[in-house]
């Protein structure tokens, strides 16, 4: 009866415990998806931007047509599900379109003397600081959530409830 009661105990616990470091990481890798959601709104207001401003540029020059359109092909959406890996593709496409668009702006004097091209151009800025913010928040959020599950006791419940190591994001 003894052992009975002591083996009870220690499965209440053993269960305690469980639900315990649940209760702990749930909100660890909820915050690592919100990270994740917000990068896919800056990438978002970053492609929103570039697409304006080749639209607004297409009058001077062929090239940019392809490259709004190889840009709207190579489009992806960036949800809190969505893989790092598939994160930083996606910056380095909008990296990459940005560069046309300066060099673009660059060859054309009328376009420079554009008002709404220095406004996009001044956007497209402001949504990459803003990435790259997000980016270090998703990475400290990672970095946090990993140092959480990597030591022994919390490393055995981590797996019991499913929970692995997150990659960090490599924004290049």
């Amino acid at each position: 009866m003894k052992t009975g009661m002591i083996v009870g105990l220690l499965l209440i616990l053993l269960v305690g415990w469980i639900i315990s470091a649940q209760r702990r990481l749930t909100p660890m890798d909820e915050n690592i998806k919100n990270a994740m959601g917000q990068i896919g709104v800056q990438l978002f207001s970053r492609y929103e931007a570039a697409i304006a401003l080749l639209e607004l540029l297409q009058p001077y020059g062929e090239e940019l047509w392809k490259t709004a359109r190889w840009l709207q092909e190579k489009r992806r959406t960036v949800t809190a599900e969505t893989e790092p890996a598939d994160a930083a593709e996606q910056g380095v496409l909008l990296s990459e379109a940005q560069r046309i668009l300066l060099e673009a702006v660059e060859r054309c004097p009328a376009a420079q003397e554009n008002k709404n091209c220095r406004n996009y151009l001044d956007a497209l800025d402001s949504y990459g600081k803003m990435l790259q913010t997000s980016t270090l928040i998703y990475n400290d959020t990672v970095s946090k959530f990993n140092q959480s599950i990597r030591p022994f006791p919390m490393n055995v419940a981590a797996r019991l409830l499913h929970f692995q190591k997150k990659a960090y994001l490599e924004m290049r």
